[in-house]
This record gives C-alpha cells, sequence and structure tokens, in this order.
C-alpha cells in the first residue's frame, strides 16, 4: 500500500542510487579519458566495459525500485527488456513515466544490450568500434540523468504531498 512514508522512503532509496551513478560516472569518464588518451590494450576497453556494467546495473536498480514499488510485474523470461519499457509508460493514476524522451529510451537500450553482451564474452575482447558506439550512449544519457531523477522524483513528491 502507497503511503506518504513509503514514498518518501522509495525517493531516498532512488536518490542513493542516483548518488552511486554519479560516482560510477566518475570511474567510466577516467576509464574512458586513458582511452581518449591512446590507450588501446584490450585490459582498457575491459575497464571501459566493466564501468559501462556496472552503470547499468544500478540503473536497472533504479528502475526495479520504481517497478516494484508500483506494479511489482515483470515476465521472468524477459524481464531486463520489459522494465526498460516500463519505464516509458506513464500510468495515470498510478506513476509518471521515468524515461520520457525518446533518446534517453534509445540509450538506455544500447546500455542494457551492452551490459548483456559483456557479461557473457567469456574470453572474447570487446570491439572497440562497437564499445566506442556505446560510450556516446553512456555520455550523452548520464549527463541527462540528473535532470531525469530530479523531475521523476519531483513528481514523486507530489503524489506523496497529495496522499
Amino acid at each position: 500500500m502507497r503511503t506518504y512514508e513509503s514514498l518518501l522512503a522509495l525517493i531516498e532509496e532512488l536518490k542513493g542510487d542516483a548518488a552511486q551513478i554519479e560516482r560510477l560516472k566518475e570511474r567510466n569518464r577516467t576509464a574512458w579519458e586513458r582511452i581518449e588518451a591512446g590507450a588501446d590494450d584490450p585490459v582498457d576497453w575491459g575497464a571501459l566495459g566493466f564501468t559501462i556494467h556496472s552503470l547499468y546495473g544500478v540503473l536497472e536498480n533504479y528502475f526495479l525500485r520504481v517497478s516494484k514499488y508500483f506494479e511489482n510485474s515483470l515476465p521472468p523470461d524477459r524481464w531486463h527488456q520489459s522494465l526498460v519499457e516500463k519505464m516509458r509508460l506513464e500510468i495515470p493514476g498510478v506513476r509518471p513515466a521515468v524515461i520520457t524522451d525518446p533518446e534517453h529510451y534509445r540509450s538506455v537500450r544500447e546500455m542494457r544490450a551492452f551490459r548483456h553482451k559483456f557479461r557473457h564474452l567469456y574470453g572474447e575482447d570487446l570491439d572497440p568500434e562497437k564499445t566506442r558506439r556505446v560510450q556516446a550512449h553512456v555520455i550523452y544519457f548520464l549527463g541527462e540523468f540528473p535532470r531525469i531523477h530530479e523531475e521523476f522524483t519531483g513528481k514523486l513528491r507530489s503524489i506523496a504531498d497529495a496522499l
């Protein structure tokens, strides 16, 4: 059951995830700067890939908190994909959308797909060109994320205040 207190708790949990994303964003920036400065060893690309993987993991946790609080229904066979799709939905009378811009959605989808591939490399090296393309999405989305987070949690505060 949604209460004022439980919504405030959700906002604080999301705030914690947003802080983790900011911390990991700095690690991603460091790994990317090394590559931009000329580092081209598979280990450098792997370090960048690990930061993307970690960032997406926290972002997915953010989305899971929202989904569980408001809906708690994800199909077990494709929940990762379904979770991202649900974050685009505004559910009238229930919750606002987290992701409202199609470009943000595209970037999150690219990050999710990369995370899936990264987890299943099994000894292969990352493709530098593909990783560069995903990194462009990471940079774009993470630049937008503080605003996305503030807008969404602001809407949650309004819902809490109305209870």
